[in-house]
């Protein structure tokens, strides 16, 4: 049977959305926080690091990741797609199959209703799949991430 994991993740600079998801189980979840005061580049060489060992431990064979949605703050929506250039340089590197989703996307697969809220996304993330119990209330970038992996899953007919 063909590894059919994938590795989702809600890209940032200040935080990480990590997924690792098989059919409609999520095997692995994290936000990664890089350090505030940490220099630019330490801080994309973290992410990097990060990445890198995820994908050496799950052995996905996709990332699915979110787009960038740009607003009004440029300078961090550069550090994100800094940080997004770091992931789809390990991915590659990796050798895996990349594809990106819209937020608006997300939330159609997710909920039904490409304009839903965060509520509505995290709730349905819930009912949708199996997260493992953890002892620490998961940042909403974990919950977002997992529902990147959700929407790669449904539509590839995964989940």
């Amino acid at each position: 049977m063909p590894n059919k994991i994938v590795l989702a993740i809600d890209p940032g600079f200040d935080r990480v959305g990590v997924a690792v998801l098989d059919k409609n189980q999520v095997l692995y979840s994290h936000c990664l926080e890089t350090e505030r005061k940490s220099p630019h580049p330490e801080r994309l060489l973290s992410i990097g690091q990060f990445v890198r060992g995820v994908i050496e431990k799950w052995q996905p064979r996709t990332l699915a990741i979110e787009s960038l949605f740009f607003n009004q703050n440029t300078t961090n929506a550069l550090k994100v797609s800094e940080a997004r250039g770091v992931i789809l340089y390990e991915a590659s590197r990796a050798g895996l199959e990349v594809h990106e989703y819209s937020p608006q996307a997300i939330k159609l697969a997710v909920t039904g209703y490409g304009k839903a809220d965060k509520t509505a996304v995290e709730n349905m993330v819930q009912k949708l799949v199996e997260i493992p119990e953890t002892e620490k209330k998961r940042l909403d970038d974990e919950l977002d991430a997992i529902a990147v992996g959700i929407t790669h899953l449904a539509s590839h007919r995964g989940i």
